[in-house]
């Protein structure tokens, strides 16, 4: 992986442009913008299945909280410390905002159920978070970049929402989400920015050597949470393995500076 490219800048627009490259080659029937209204969830059914998607919702960023909060002393890097600072409020209000939801949803206060899904994502990354600033950026890399794609096409394909989460959403999560996106790219290419020529050939295979663990460990995870987000919110996921393992490598390829063409053969979240 010799080959460097002139990139442009990492944003939403980018993402997007990515994604429907992705769709136009992997499930072309997808639509580009959204076709229909959502709905609230309404049945008692409909309102149990979206509890507990919003309780994973805040489970998610409540772990993104636990991550950040353990490792920002042990990282001695100024710049970073303070960008974790804002992502640690950021995502700690964002979880804050879903179990208000998800408790006004149901009738019911979901903080048990929160941590212990908070538990699971743990169990299921184990140390590789909190290992050191290889398995950090892994982290940052699966629970930032490279879930962007599910989430494009949940927001196209889903049929059930809570209207005033959307609204945070839209207004809070969105942008600040963008902003963490951005963040991470800029850390990692200070870093990568000051190696040397042999020095970045070794980031190169210590980056893809965790964020390959990082994807064993996810891929439990992943195929149960689609398959959740599918039942509560009615997402299209038929094609989801695809469009998310060609998104990984796009984002790889984007970090690495490679053309995706270079990139070794990498884990399926179907292996």
């Amino acid at each position: 992986m010799n080959a460097t490219l002139s990139r442009p800048i990492w944003s939403t627009d980018l993402e997007l442009e990515i994604f429907d490259k992705i769709i136009n080659q992997h499930a072309p029937h997808l639509p580009k913008k959204r076709l229909h209204e959502t709905k609230p969830p309404e049945t008692a059914a409909e309102i149990e299945k979206f509890y507990h998607f919003r309780v994973a919702g805040a489970a998610h960023d409540l772990f993104i909280v636990q991550v950040c909060a353990q490792i920002i002393g042990q990282i001695p890097d100024p710049e970073l410390q303070l960008f974790l600072s804002r992502q640690i409020g950021d995502d700690g209000a964002h979880a804050h905002n879903t179990r208000q939801r998800a408790q006004v949803i149901s009738g019911r206060d979901p903080i048990q159920d929160i941590q212990r899904q908070v538990q699971k994502h743990w169990n299921y990354m184990g140390d590789l978070p909190i290992r050191n600033w290889q398995g950090f950026l892994a982290f940052e890399l699966h629970y930032e970049m490279h879930i962007v794609a599910s989430l494009l096409v949940n927001s196209r394909t889903s049929k059930i929402s809570d209207p005033e989460s959307a609204k945070f959403s839209a207004t809070k999560i969105q942008p600040e989400e963008a902003f963490h996106r951005l963040g991470v790219v800029n850390w990692w290419q200070r870093k990568y920015d000051q190696a040397s020529p042999a020095e970045k050939a070794d980031l190169v295979a210590q980056v893809l050597e965790v964020d390959e663990e990082g994807q064993k460990r996810r891929n439990p995870y992943l195929k149960e949470h689609w398959q959740l987000t599918h039942e509560a919110i009615g997402t299209d996921i038929d094609d989801l393995p695809k469009i998310y393992d060609a998104w990984r490598r796009e984002v790889l390829a984007y970090f690495l500076n490679v053309p995706v063409s270079q990139l070794p053969q990498l884990v399926s979240v179907n292996d």
